[in-house]
C-alpha cells in the first residue's frame, strides 16, 4: 500500500506539538481546492495531512507543530486539541459519500504510523465531531468505523 507522500508546508501553523493522538476530518472540498486553501494564510486552517481519493497524501505541517484544525475542542477532559492531537482529512464530505479503499487505507497506514511512532493506542484517535459536538459532524461514523477496523487489522498483522 505504498502511497505517494508529498511535503507541501502550510503557513498555518504555530508553536511546538508533541503529538498524544489523531483527529479525523473531512475537508467538504475537493482535493486540490482544499490543499490551495490550507496553502493560503488566508484560511488560517490547516491538517497536518491531507489524504486524496487516490490515497495518495499531502503533508501540510510537520507533526512537532501545531496545526489549525480543531478550533475550540475539547478530548478526554482536555482542552485546544491542536495542541495535543494530529490532525488528518479525507477530502468531500463523509456524511454524503462512503470512502473508498484507498482512502481508509492510507489513513490508516498513517495513523498506524504515527501511532507507532508517538506510543499512543487508538482510544487517542477521535474526530472532529467528537472533539467540537453540536459544532462539527466530521467524520461521518462509517468513515470512523471503517478508518478504526482497518487500524486494527494493520496492528493485527504488524504492518
Amino acid at each position: 500500500m505504498n502511497y505517494t507522500e508529498v511535503f507541501k508546508e502550510s503557513p498555518n501553523k504555530s508553536g511546538v506539538l508533541q503529538p498524544t493522538g489523531i483527529v479525523l476530518h473531512h475537508s467538504a472540498g475537493n482535493f486540490v481546492g482544499t490543499e490551495s486553501w490550507i496553502l493560503s494564510p488566508k484560511s488560517k486552517v490547516s491538517y497536518h495531512c491531507l489524504v486524496n481519493t487516490d490515497g495518495n497524501r499531502t503533508i501540510l505541517v510537520p507533526d512537532n507543530k501545531r496545526a489549525w484544525h480543531a478550533g475550540v475542542s475539547s478530548f478526554k477532559g482536555k482542552q485546544h486539541c491542536n495542541n495535543f492531537l494530529l490532525g488528518i482529512a479525507v477530502t468531500g464530505n463523509t456524511g454524503k459519500r462512503l470512502l473508498n479503499e484507498d482512502e481508509i487505507n492510507s489513513v490508516a497506514e498513517w495513523c498506524v504510523a504515527k501511532m507507532k511512532l508517538y506510543n499512543f493506542g487508538i482510544d487517542r484517535i477521535t474526530t472532529h465531531r467528537e472533539i467540537c459536538p453540536g459544532r462539527k459532524a466530521d467524520v461521518d461514523p462509517r468513515a470512523e468505523k471503517s478508518i478504526k477496523e482497518m487500524i486494527l487489522e494493520m496492528l493485527n498483522n504488524n504492518h
